[in-house]
């Protein structure tokens, strides 16, 4: 059925908001890596100019979409966060040719999506399923192995602050993707994960990593959030009950509205009895 409406015209963007500027960041590493890849050229071995050159093509080309899609309103404040992330975009691959051992391998790798130019072409459109009983669909930004074997790293790439607590696993049920994705990657694949990490790429994050180790009783820790939260979904006990100070950095604050924390301490403590033994585990 077809009507008419009227034209909507983009809003100017004022500032590069931070889910934009994740969005922007992450398909400018992953369509550097495929043309890292398409190359033939490997960041550790090739001349750090050459690498940069790769980088800053891709950069601008990826920013020029977006600035036609999004229509900043000063093109001025545009470029100056566009210079932000190529200095931030350069220390990155600076510190990445530094380090060795792994070989960056998948790229935005997908499983149970649909097909999308992003993702990367050995993706899956089916989803896989964890310990025979957990259907998971979702994409990783990306997978390394180490050269020559079928031992792989799963890297999640964040352009926030990093906040994670050292040492811990799945972050009181807060960052799960490490773990979740390691185990996704590993039904998809057949080869094993030894470890996973949130990358901080950023100013911001401090060019910082929060590696996870992927062994048996951090397998086990995964499946057990993954059974609480099927838990809570059968039962239909998803009430919203923040952790301390979680609001300030949630998105959806219009949907509960002002001071959900205070309101939630009201509540029974039996209702959310599996949340709270999951924001337990570290």
């Amino acid at each position: 059925m077809y009507r008419l409406g009227a034209l909507q015209e983009p809003e100017p963007l004022q500032r590069m908001d931070p889910l934009t500027k994740g969005r922007l960041f992450h398909e400018v590493l992953a369509e550097f890596f495929r043309a890292l890849q398409k190359r033939k050229m490997s960041i550790a071995t090739k001349s750090m100019d050459a690498v940069l050159e790769v980088l800053d093509a891709t950069l601008t080309r990826v920013a020029a979409n977006y600035a036609e899609l999004l229509a900043p309103a000063v093109d001025r404040v545009w470029q100056d966060e566009i210079a932000s992330i190529r200095t931030d975009l350069h220390i990155w691959a600076r510190e990445l040719a530094a380090s060795t051992g792994w070989e960056p391998w998948l790229f935005e790798f997908g499983f149970g999506l649909a097909d999308a130019p992003e993702r990367d072409p050995n993706s899956r459109r089916e989803p896989v399923t964890i310990d025979g009983r957990f259907i998971l669909r979702g994409s990783v930004d990306l997978v390394e192995r180490r050269p020559g074997t079928n031992t792989l790293r799963v890297t999640d790439h964040k352009t926030s602050k990093n906040r994670s607590e050292r040492g811990s696993i799945i972050g009181h049920g807060q960052q799960l993707q490490p773990v979740i994705y390691s185990l996704a990657v590993e039904a998809a694949t057949g080869c094993t994960v030894e470890t996973a990490r949130f990358s901080y790429p950023t100013t911001t994050g401090g060019f910082t990593e929060h590696n996870v180790p992927i062994n048996e009783p951090t397998r086990r820790m995964g499946i057990e959030a993954l059974e609480i939260i099927d838990r809570a979904v059968e039962l239909g006990m998803l009430p919203p009950a923040p952790a301390e100070k979680a609001c300030g950095f949630c998105d959806f604050l219009p949907v509960c509205g002002p001071n959900q924390e205070r309101r939630a301490r009201r509540k029974s403590r039996e209702q959310i009895a599996d949340l709270i033994e999951l924001r337990g585990r570290r």
